[in-house]
């Protein structure tokens, strides 16, 4: 190519206008974080507590050799001695399997590269997934958060898999470097799973072999500066928004102390749904039990806490520890009130 054609060829490379579909994605919402937000928020985590099950059935497995499934890949051929598919899956099944990467792990090749996680999914919460007409969860791709799905400790544990709307999943196919977004997506969805699951310390203790990748788990943990998203849930009863932690700073505790103290924290308990239900508190107070001047003080500091929004906080403060000292009813009515919202 001669000198005034690879200029040419320079300048026309320049001028290049890149098509990208993501692009398009992107642009049928308001900006790329909006577009973060409702992938989130459309995608379906497994329930702490299922994960929890899960890891402690994979612990056992461990400890009594039991199979560990895993992803095909013709680069077990040598190492099974087969070459192909059908031929891992028979011998996997029938005999003890391992690979020398990980040879702690008696492995066996799952059937259709998802066959186990449908399994755990419809076990633990009796949800049918990618299995046609009889699917409950329609219209959803199971999805692996960390990949690795040829690693026994990765495969099939519920902490590396979320269920993503079919028009979404794409993304998660996708290098994290051939667009902002995806690489934005991957790591949000990942470093919620660390902050929700705490897998790493249940598993460590029992399986030393995911020491190799603690590093991988301790970077994504959450970001200062991340947004907090809403995520939900697959449950037994459907999709469940995830309950949002409260979290009490020492100053609200200080704030908190100081007006619970001014009203009683069982008047606050007692009359908490009455006055978030827009009832006149002044006409179901009865009669004589406070002073005119001592209502007036209690229902003005109700105002401002939840004026505030800080009214589950002081539900949670309540029942902390060290400030639980009202009698078992209040404390029941209390655990109700935060549990509704």
């Amino acid at each position: 190519m001669g000198l005034g054609n690879l200029e040419t060829f320079r300048t026309n490379l320049e001028m290049q206008v890149w098509i990208d579909g993501i692009d398009q994605l992107v642009s049928l919402y308001r900006n790329q974080d909006d577009f973060v937000e409702a992938f989130l928020a459309s995608t379906l985590f497994i329930p702490p507590e299922i994960v929890h099950l899960r890891n402690q059935e994979m612990i056992e497995l461990y400890k009594t050799g039991g199979k560990f499934p895993i992803r095909y890949s013709p680069s077990h051929h040598e190492a099974l001695n087969i070459s192909n598919k059908a031929e891992a899956i028979t011998l996997t099944r029938d005999k003890e399997a391992r690979l020398p990467a990980y040879p702690a792990f008696n492995i066996k090749i799952d059937n259709d590269g998802n066959h186990e996680n449908r399994r755990s999914i419809k076990k633990y919460l009796g949800q049918a997934i990618s299995t046609g007409k009889n699917s409950t969860v329609k219209n959803y791709i199971i999805s692996h958060v960390w990949g690795l799905a040829s690693h026994p400790l990765f495969f099939s544990s519920l902490w590396n898999i979320v269920l993503i709307p079919a028009h979404f999943n794409y993304l998660m196919d996708k290098d994290p470097e051939s667009h902002p977004v995806v690489k934005t997506v991957k790591e949000r969805i990942q470093r919620k799973c660390v902050s929700i699951y705490n897998f790493y310390d249940q598993l460590a203790p029992e399986i030393p072999e995911v020491e190799e990748f603690k590093r991988l788990f301790f970077a994504e943990k959450s970001h200062d500066n991340d947004p907090e998203h809403s995520i939900s849930f697959l449950t037994k009863e459907g999709v469940q928004p995830q309950r949002k932690e409260i979290h009490v700073s020492e100053d609200e505790q200080v704030l908190l102390e100081n007006l619970l103290g001014k009203m009683g924290k069982k008047f606050f308990v007692d009359y908490y749904e009455p006055y978030a239900n827009g009832e006149d508190l002044m006409n179901i107070i009865p009669v004589g039990v406070y002073t005119y001047s001592s209502t007036q003080t209690r229902i003005s500091t109700m105002r401002r806490i939840f004026r505030e929004n800080l009214n589950l906080k002081a539900l949670k403060y309540i029942l902390s520890k060290d400030n639980s000292k009202l009698d078992d009813e209040s404390i029941e009515l209390a655990t109700e009130l935060i549990e509704l919202g």
